[in-house]
């Protein structure tokens, strides 16, 4: 295995880890607001499922750009970037949050997706780049 093989390969698990954290992280660390008191959810809650949902779809793209080489592997790292845009889009610019900027969602949920989706973003383009470069 070339260096830029290994180097493609360890960016592609950090990228499956980054994208898991998102996954997770949105549910059970910087989650939105509760619910209310009558049980029902403010529209926060819808753009957390988003994420989550968004998340998913990412480690599914990571867990195949892992296990391809070359430039397959830099197609799926590619696909990552426009991923990782729509996803730090989600709240607040597609699904309205709370109307308090004091609230949960804008304090930390908002916050933790668009830099999580910033690390990523970046980091896929870089693991594109580098796997285009790979022989095979």
């Amino acid at each position: 295995m070339k260096q830029n093989e290994k180097t493609t390969r360890i960016l592609s698990v950090i990228l499956l880890i980054l994208s898991a954290a998102l996954m997770l992280g949105v549910k059970l660390v910087f989650h939105a607001c509760g619910a209310k008191e009558d049980g029902s959810w403010m529209t926060c809650h819808w753009a957390e499922n988003a994420v989550c949902a968004s998340g998913a779809v990412m480690t599914v793209i990571s867990v195949i750009a892992l296990c391809l080489k070359g430039r397959a592997r830099a197609g799926a790292a590619f696909s990552l970037v426009p991923a990782a845009v729509v996803t730090a889009l989600l709240p607040q610019v597609c699904i309205r949050m709370c109307m308090m900027n004091d609230m949960r969602c804008h304090a930390m949920m908002r916050p933790a997706v668009i830099l999580l989706c910033a690390v990523i973003g970046v980091l896929a383009a870089v693991t594109g780049v580098m796997a285009n470069r790979e022989e095979g």
